[in-house]
C-alpha cells in the first residue's frame, strides 16, 4: 500500500545538470521523543536512511516551538541535505521552514502538516482516525450519552482527528459533549485533565482522547478515582495501548497508525525531491485501522 502511495507521490525526473545529489545527512526534529510514537518515527527514518548510506541527526523539541525553530536553524548551519519535520505547531514553525527552504534544504513534514513551504506531507489519514474511534464510540452507546474530549497541541494531525470525531457527533445529537480540555499529548497531562474531567462530571459515558498517551493518562485518572462507569478511545495503536486493550478495562479502542512507515516514506520522497523530482502529490495519506479489545489479538503493532 505505502509503496504504491510513494510511486504516485513522486513523478518526473528533472535532475539537475550537475548530476544527482546524494543525501548524506538528514535532520529530524520531533515533538517529544518521550512519546513511543516518535521513537518509531526515528527508527523508521534511520532504517530508510541506512539503505541510502545516510545518517540521521535527531533533535527533540519537547513541545517547544522556539526550541524546534532553533533546531531547524541548527540543521541549516550544519548544511543537512534534507529535513524531516514533525511540527510542534503547524503554523508557528512556518518562518523556520521558510529559512530552510531558502537555504536550499527541502523539508518533508511527517505525521503533521507544517506551513512555510514544505515539499510534501506524509501523515496518517487523521480525519479517518478520529472518525473511526468516534463511530465505534457512537455505536457502542447507541447514539446516546455524555462525552468528553481531550484535545491536544495545535497541529494538523490533532485538528483533523477532532474534526473526524465531530463529524460523527453531529450525526448523533444524542451524544452530548459535556467537557473539552486541551492537553499536550502526553500521559501526565492526560492524568491531570482526566482527573479534572472526572471531578466535574459524576456521570460520563465515554472519553475521546487525541492520542494513546493522553487516553492512558485518563485511564489512570479513572483508576485513581475508582471510576469504571465509562470507556475511553484514542489514536495511535501504541504498544502500551495494545497491552491496555488486552486487559479489557475501560480503554476500549484506538485508531492504529504506522509511524515507522510514515518516516520511511518521508525519507523516500525526500530522496526524490533532493535530486529535483517534484512530487505529483504534496499530501500522502497513510491508512489507519481500528483496533479494539475484540481484535487486538491479531494486531501486528508498530515495527
Amino acid at each position: 500500500m505505502l509503496s504504491s502511495l510513494l510511486l504516485s507521490a513522486c513523478g518526473g525526473s528533472s535532475s539537475s545538470s550537475s548530476g544527482p545529489k546524494q543525501i548524506k545527512t538528514i535532520g529530524l526534529t520531533v515533538q517529544a521523543i518521550s512519546n513511543p510514537f516518535f521513537v518509531a518515527i526515528q527508527h523508521g527514518a534511520e532504517a530508510e536512511a541506512k539503505k541510502i548510506g545516510a545518517s540521521v541527526l535527531l533533535e527533540d523539541a519537547n513541545h517547544d516551538i522556539g526550541k524546534q525553530s532553533d533546531e531547524i536553524d541548527d540543521f541549516i548551519q550544519k548544511q543537512v541535505d534534507l529535513i524531516l519535520l514533525n511540527a510542534v505547531d503547524s503554523a508557528g514553525v512556518a518562518p523556520a521552514v521558510k529559512r530552510a527552504v531558502d537555504a536550499g534544504i527541502p523539508v518533508i513534514a511527517v505525521d503533521v502538516g507544517a506551513n512555510g513551504g514544505v515539499a510534501a506531507t506524509v501523515a496518517s489519514d487523521n480525519v479517518a482516525a478520529g472518525r473511526l474511534v468516534c463511530q465505534y464510540m457512537s455505536d457502542r452507546l447507541k447514539g446516546q450519552g455524555n462525552i468528553a474530549i481531550v484535545d491536544g497541541p495545535p497541529v494538523t494531525a490533532v485538528i483533523d482527528r477532532v474534526k473526524g470525531c465531530k463529524e460523527v457527533l453531529t450525526q448523533h445529537p444524542g451524544l452530548k459533549v459535556v467537557a473539552t480540555q486541551v492537553g499536550t499529548g502526553d500521559r501526565d497531562k492526560g492524568l491531570e485533565l482526566g482527573t479534572s474531567i472526572l471531578t466535574a462530571n459524576s456521570h460520563l459515558d465515554a472519553v475521546f482522547a487525541i492520542n494513546d498517551p493522553t487516553a492512558l493518562g485518563v485511564a489512570l485518572a479513572a483508576q485513581q478515582a475508582k471510576r469504571n462507569d465509562f470507556f475511553i478511545v484514542g489514536v495511535d495503536g501504541s504498544p502500551d495501548a495494545a497491552n491496555a486493550l488486552k486487559q479489557k478495562g475501560i480503554f476500549a479502542a484506538t485508531s492504529a497508525q504506522s509511524p515507522y512507515d510514515i518516516a520511511r516514506t518521508g525519507v523516500q520522497i525526500g530522496e526524490k525531491v533532493v535530486v529535483g523530482q517534484k512530487p505529483s502529490s504534496t499530501s500522502i495519506k497513510v491508512p489507519v485501522s481500528l483496533v479494539t479489545q475484540d481484535n487486538v489479538g491479531s494486531y501486528k503493532g508498530w515495527q
